[in-house]
């Protein structure tokens, strides 16, 4: 419909930024070192590549449920248990025994995570 044609192409710029900047920042590539040419230059080749990306893959489904199963079950498990885990540690002073327990809960709950994960790419890879 006209409504999610519309949401597709107005929060496209937001997320090719956000996924340029991102690719920039794991090359190591310095603000400094970042002008309108050079971000244009990464854009037109990041753009390439998604179009020839495009071309090539038919089917969605199997992106789709593998990108599902891996950054969905690290953002709903992994990542906050990381970042629990994280936080208990850099606490100043005597952590509680139950903050502990906390832990080992939420560490417990992250393997579930893995594991769920790896489940469902295996199933995606199943279905190509």
């Amino acid at each position: 419909t006209h409504s999610t044609r519309s949401t597709y192409t107005r929060s496209y710029p937001l997320v090719f930024v956000g996924t340029r900047d991102g690719i920039l920042d794991l090359a190591n590539v310095p603000q400094e070192n970042r002008n309108n040419a050079m971000l244009n230059n990464h854009t037109f080749v990041l753009i390439g590549i998604l179009t020839a990306l495009a071309l090539k893959v038919k089917d969605l489904s199997f992106v789709l449920s593998f990108a599902g199963a891996t950054m969905g079950n690290a953002l709903i498990y992994v990542f906050p248990a990381l970042m629990f885990r994280s936080a208990v540690k850099n606490m100043d002073g005597d952590v509680a025994a139950s903050l502990k327990g906390e832990v080992n809960f939420a560490m417990f709950a992250a393997v579930l995570g893995v594991v769920m994960g790896a489940i469902g790419v295996k199933m995606a890879l199943d279905a190509l």
